[in-house]
């Protein structure tokens, strides 16, 4: 549920309260000019509408709102907290003199504390079950950021998406949900030669791009990815690459990195 910046006039205070610098991870919007902004608020003026949120590399932008701006709050149950708070999570978009198109405040998110590898082996039950700590039978925003999927920028969308009554928290029903869109929780459901056969849909024992986006769904980046799983720069991945890109996301893994070539080690060992 959003509402507009005249609620915030209502809702916000100026909080000089802190969270402390490891409330939230380092964000990854793109600097100054970025039309998105990932980080922590660090300063409110509800009364004139302008905020101040610390990005990477400690630049801390200030943004406006204006009637037009959507806000909303998530994964924060309690109504008298969804104010904006110092030290709360901040994803924003807007525009290049700062003026919010929309804007999300969520809890500050402690160190994420990513499950073990006997989260593959999990049902969807089982997995609500371990990840909601505090047994009240709801999943929210911090115990799915910190175990589940941890993403400053597209987490506060997703969880939002998927909380579809707005009253921050997940039930089984929305956390089975929300599990669809998770990487490492899709690709354990089945095995890699699985995966693989399925998406090699002309069957040269070889995926092309195409194929392989059946597999893999980071839309604007999968050039990237597809480059970095192309171990041997053939132009194609072969099931051992598949695999291998499979349980690099299923078990938090390093990305995949293309050998040096050996005329590049010879220079670094000539260097030494």
């Amino acid at each position: 549920m959003s509402t507009s910046f005249s609620h915030i006039i209502v809702w916000g205070f100026l909080s000089l309260s802190c969270f402390g610098s490891s409330a939230y991870a380092q964000s990854n919007s793109k600097g100054e000019n970025s039309s998105v902004v990932v980080g922590i608020l660090k300063e409110v003026n509800a009364a004139e509408g302008k905020f101040k949120v610390l990005q990477t590399g400690e630049l801390l932008r200030e943004l406006h709102a204006d009637s037009k701006s959507k806000v909303y709050f998530v994964g924060i149950a309690n109504e008298a907290m969804r104010k904006a708070t110092v030290g709360y999570g901040v994803k924003a978009t807007c525009d290049k003199t700062g003026r919010i198109k929309t804007i999300s405040f969520t809890p500050p998110i402690p160190q994420p504390k990513p499950l073990g590898e006997e989260r593959l082996a999990m049902t969807s039950t089982e997995l609500f079950k371990h990840v909601d700590a505090d047994k009240d039978g709801s999943v929210g925003y911090v115990e799915f950021s910190r175990s589940v999927y941890y993403s400053p920028k597209h987490g506060p969308d997703h969880f939002r998406t998927v909380d579809s009554d707005s009253d921050g928290g997940l039930s089984l029903n929305e956390f089975r949900k929300a599990l669809e869109k998770v990487s490492w929780w899709t690709l354990s459901r089945k095995e890699p030669e699985a995966w693989f056969q399925e998406a090699d849909v002309n069957g040269d024992e070889l995926l092309s791009i195409k194929e392989f986006a059946q597999i893999c769904t980071s839309g604007n980046h999968i050039d990237n990815i597809f480059k970095r799983v192309d171990l041997d720069a053939s132009g194609d991945l072969s099931s051992n690459e598949i695999t291998a890109y499979i349980r690099s996301v299923t078990h938090g893994k390093q990305k995949n990195r293309k050998p040096r070539s050996r005329r590049k080690q010879a220079t670094t060992h000539s260097a030494q």
